[in-house]
């Protein structure tokens, strides 16, 4: 079951700057189906056979809100020589913003899920994977098994996100089997959203996960990323450019965009996530950052 490529749409709304900015960010990701969107070759092995990790995290975890992205001259280029336009990883000509004399890039057109807004909640997580498979494969031997609990940041709703299942393929970029291990992702890589800057991946898993909201099941089916990486977030919490990448701290990410698999293919749809936006809206996706991080079985900075 392959998910759909994506075209990026011009239209200027809120859903369609969210669908190119955080569906189509994972519309790479697929269970191949036929041999025709897999390298041919055997799904071989790490050296030394694999790779374990576990962590926990807790005590600083943010929530990211919506809001608009500035746009990193080295990865988005300028009007004139524009860079970092590629489908579903890259952000359209027609989405992003000049400056006064049309000179530069300054920022994306519209919200995205990778803002400087947060909001603080209360929320931890466990982890527990094996990177055996190096490159994408239907057979991976890749494992995960992931839990978090988590609150909005109203306080309201209680959310519990678990993911025993790893998406083994990718089609517009690999995902090394549905876990990686000490490698580079985002920026100017070619994998994952260009709006992220390049950085130092100690551990990162894409899988699908079931989501409870207040206690009630509401998808069993939700695409999942989680990365824990360099710290890509200064002092104000403000996400930087390449060059502000600090790889003396780390960080993990949790993102949820708003897109399910289901048994007629992929599909788009919002996170239920209950929580209300100013303009009255719930925000359909969930972005979440752990500042806090016990790691074991890759070495760490901290």
């Amino acid at each position: 079951m392959l998910l759909d490529n994506y075209k990026n749409k011009c239209a200027i709304s809120i859903k369609s700057i969210l669908a190119v900015t955080a569906i189509s960010l994972y519309s790479q990701l697929s269970i191949a189906a036929s041999d025709a969107t897999v390298i041919k070759h055997n799904p071989a092995t790490l050296a030394g056979d694999s790779v374990e990790v576990e962590m926990q995290g807790g005590g600083d975890v943010r929530w990211i809100l919506p809001g608009q992205r500035k746009l990193d001259p080295k990865i988005f280029g300028t009007p004139e020589a524009p860079l970092g336009f590629e489908p579903d990883v890259g952000v359209p000509i027609a989405m992003r913003l000049k400056n006064a004399d049309g000179s530069a890039w300054t920022m994306t057109a519209m919200p995205t899920p990778f803002s400087d807004k947060y909001k603080p909640i209360t929320g931890e997580y466990e982890l527990k994977l094996k990177d055996k498979t190096i490159y994408d494969h239907p057979l991976s031997e890749d494992e995960v098994k992931f839990s978090t609990t988590f609150t909005s940041p109203d306080g309201l709703n209680n959310y519990k996100l678990m993911v025993d299942k790893v998406i083994p393929a990718g089609l517009q970029h690999p995902i090394m089997g549905g876990v990686g291990t000490n490698f580079v992702q985002h920026g100017m890589t070619g994998i994952g959203t260009k709006l992220m800057p390049t950085a130092f991946t100690y551990v990162a898993f894409w899988g699908v996960g079931k989501l409870e909201v207040n206690g009630v099941e509401v998808a069993n089916n939700r695409v999942v990323h989680l990365m824990t990486t360099c710290s890509v977030r200064d002092a104000d919490y403000k996400l930087v450019f390449d060059d502000g990448v600090d790889c003396t701290k780390l960080q993990t990410h949790l993102l949820m965009p708003n897109e399910v698999f289901t048994a007629n293919g992929p599909e788009r749809s919002p996170v239920p996530t209950e929580f209300i936006l100013p303009n009255g809206m719930a925000q359909p996706f969930i972005h979440l950052m752990f500042g806090s991080n016990k790691v074991s079985g890759v070495e760490t900075v901290e």
